[in-house]
């Protein structure tokens, strides 16, 4: 055979070599299921679906009955869910109560012990049932600490410096890095609202690549159901704030952690339609992004986000109101699927956002 015809079959055969090659690289994200208490609203929309979400958004602050619960009931019931959790960690007291300049005092070593409990906490449960970390049962986890602090609205942003911040991360993560909580089983998330309001920029919050394991973004179309807000699409929303945490690393995975829209497009009249569209628009987007992970915040609170077993729908499924779109966005096969036969769930580069499969 000559080497024409060598280089010919190389170029016949590398087409099919390709498509063999595929692998999924998205994992499914969902905020539902009531922090982890309701998981059989996790089935569910699991069989709407076709396919579990893979990661479970919760919240829990820095309260010691928050603590007992997360680790006693709320994780444990999202992994044995076969799904793993995304911890935002809110740096809020029991009961929702703020303490002024809180980065300061993080960084000045004020809550070491309350860190260190949380942190061994997470150590213990991460090492699975045999309480071995390093062993065949180990467990993954999310920690996306402090979220949208380029805001205003949260006590981590109020009362404290940029500078603070990144010394109060840097801080925690140190603290848990000693705990040899590494990055196959603990990803950490510095996450980011889609604007800045306030004083600050998103770039005077960045804590360096060394402290980070994905770089995430939060970002909702409110239309016109707020006196302040307008309809927004998908590119409106993220395009100037993935562009601008592009440059800040080139390295890290991008994921969306809370995104919805609601049907109020223009005044206060649904459009389901509208809706319908702008998540079929959703799904385009987070293709041409590269997103590796994308969580529906899917709770009507400030508006009718949800878009399974809320108040409005362009279909029905059993007794829940459920918009079409966002299932169809799921019936691709790039979206990385619970492996069965790996006590961890998925792999340490699908976990990791690498979008490999082992």
């Amino acid at each position: 055979m000559n080497l024409n015809k060598i280089l010919l079959s190389i170029f016949l055969i590398a087409p099919t070599i390709d498509v063999c090659r595929t692998v999924s690289t998205k994992l499914p994200a969902i905020y539902y299921g009531n922090q982890g208490w309701a998981m059989r609203e996790i089935e569910y929309i699991s069989s709407w679906i076709g396919k579990r979400p893979i990661v479970i958004l919760l919240f829990t602050d820095w309260c010691n009955t928050s603590m007992n619960n997360l680790f006693n009931y709320q994780l444990n019931n999202i992994w044995n869910n076969r799904s793993i959790p995304v911890i935002t960690w809110e740096l809020v007291g029991c009961g929702g109560s703020s303490q002024s300049g809180i980065m300061q005092l993080v960084r000045n070593n004020t809550y070491d012990t309350y860190i260190n409990q949380f942190g061994d906490r997470l150590k213990l449960w991460l090492a699975g049932n045999d309480g071995v970390l390093g062993s065949n049962d180990d467990r993954r986890a999310y920690l996306r600490l402090a979220h949208e602090m380029n805001g205003n609205w949260y006590p981590w942003s109020m009362g404290s410096t940029p500078q603070d911040f990144i010394a109060a991360w840097r801080h925690i993560h140190d603290i848990f890095t000693n705990k040899s909580l590494n990055s196959t089983r603990l990803q950490w998330i510095w996450c980011v609202g889609n604007v800045d309001v306030g004083s600050y920029t998103t770039e005077n919050y960045w804590v360096g690549e060394n402290y980070v394991d994905w770089m995430g973004i939060d970002g909702y179309n409110f239309g016109t159901s707020q006196s302040w807000s307008s309809w927004l699409n998908p590119n409106q929303i993220f395009d100037n704030m993935i562009i601008r945490l592009q440059n800040l690393s080139s390295k890290k995975p991008i994921c969306i952690n809370e995104y919805a829209s609601t049907s109020i497009r223009t005044g206060n009249i649904s459009n389901i339609t509208a809706k319908h569209d702008w998540l079929q628009q959703f799904c385009t987007y987070i293709n041409n992004k590269q997103i590796k992970m994308a969580s529906y915040f899917n709770t009507d609170k400030e508006t009718d986000w949800a878009i399974f077993g809320g108040i409005r729908g362009d279909s029905m499924w059993t007794n829940y109101s459920v918009y079409t779109a966002y299932r169809d966005c799921f019936q691709s096969n790039d979206w990385i699927l619970v492996n069965s036969t790996n006590p961890r769930i998925i792999s340490d580069e699908e976990f990791s956002g690498t979008g490999k499969k082992n």
